[in-house]
Order: C-alpha cells, then structure tokens, then sequence
C-alpha cells in the first residue's frame, strides 16, 4: 500500500487523509474479500488514487490561473461527487467509491487532453499521489475500455445460458 501523505493543516486535508486511510484500511482489514490477485490489486491502487485526484481537482479550482473552462468542468464533476444520487450509492463500502472514481477520471483524462502545457505543469506541481498521474489517467482509462469492451460478452453469456 502507498504510505500517507504527511498531516497537513486545514479541513479538506483532514477529510482527505480520512478518506484515504479508510480505503487502505478496508483493504488492510480484508474488507475487500480474501481475493488477490492483478485485478483486485490495481482497483485497490485505483481507489487509493482517488482522494489524490479530488485534492489535485480542489487545488486547481483553487488557482487563479486556471481557466475557468477547466474551472466549470472540474466544479461539474465534484457536483457528481456530492449528489446523493449516483450509479452506485456511497453507502455501500469500497464500491460506493467507483463510479466517482470513473467519473473524476475520464474528467481529469479530457482536462490532461487539452493540450495546455501550462495546466500539465499545474497539475504535476499539485499532484500529491506516488505514481506519475498521467501515467496513472490512461492505465486506468485503458483498465476502464478492456472492462467496457467485456460487459456485452458477459451479458451474451448470461442470455445465451438461458436460450
């Protein structure tokens, strides 16, 4: 597991490192089954990374030279984030957290695509995770396609045992 980032003051640090520890200890605790193996470990190390991504979105909310374009989107994806009404409730341990995940993803994906050098800059310089985020956006994006691409097979599998 990524070890934490040290205590910073303020109450979004807190919430954030609050969030983080609950997913590693959910993860620590077993709390995600017995199951290991390389895709139960990297949705571990995806739902790690999320409260890294909400912090980098906050600070870029944050920084005044940050267009408001990228401003409106980031502010679209947190309204998600707070609704109490999402795909997957938030209620639910561990699995409440992935489709805020996938939302902040493919969010963050298109404000990495832009082509702003500068937001590239602000976005290493703010990212406080252990991994090369940009790195981490198209593995997880690429992890997100291969899943889409199995979810009609699985459902033509499901069907066709009952032809």
């Amino acid at each position: 597991m990524g070890k934490l980032p040290d205590k910073k003051k303020g109450s979004f640090d807190d919430f954030y490192l609050r969030i983080r520890k609950k997913i590693t200890d959910w993860f620590e605790e077993g709390k995600f089954g017995k199951k290991s193996g390389k895709w139960m470990d990297n949705f571990v190390q995806y739902l790690l990374i999320f409260p890294d991504l909400v912090h980098l979105m906050i600070k870029l909310v944050g920084d005044k030279s940050v267009s408001p374009k990228t401003k409106g989107m980031i502010v679209i994806g947190f309204a998600y984030l707070i609704s109490p009404i999402d795909v997957i409730p938030d209620f639910i341990p561990v699995f409440g957290f992935v489709d805020d995940l996938l939302i902040t993803v493919i969010l963050m994906n298109k404000i990495i695509n832009s082509g702003d050098e500068e937001l590239k800059k602000k976005i290493k310089a703010y990212w406080v995770g252990e991994d090369d985020i940009f790195l981490k956006i198209k593995e997880i994006v690429a992890a997100m396609n291969e899943l889409s691409a199995q979810i009609p097979k699985s459902i033509s599998g499901f069907f066709g045992k009952y032809k």
